[in-house]
């Protein structure tokens, strides 16, 4: 049995209230790829900005805006190698 505990918490995002997992990008349709680009880039600007003005990096809600940058960063990247292909 695999535990799951310890799962990366960059796998999925949500996208019109549906999970969008990172190893699935392949199975949405054009349309689907083009909307969580447009997100996830939005969700990245966004939580760039509120880390820039969090004054205590290390805080709580510090930590909470990086791993929103670190889950939008994960899928742009996702989202750009299955653009290119």
């Amino acid at each position: 049995m695999t535990d799951t505990s310890m799962m990366p918490f960059y796998r999925s995002y949500l996208l019109n209230g549906k999970t969008v997992y990172l190893d699935k990008l392949s199975e949405l349709s054009d349309q689907e790829i083009n909307l969580l680009n447009i997100e996830t880039l939005a969700a990245l600007n966004d939580a760039r900005h509120a880390y820039d003005a969090v004054e205590n990096k290390q805080s709580e809600e510090g930590g909470h805006i990086y791993r929103r940058i670190k889950v939008a960063g994960y899928f742009q990247a996702a989202i750009k190698l299955e653009l290119d292909t």
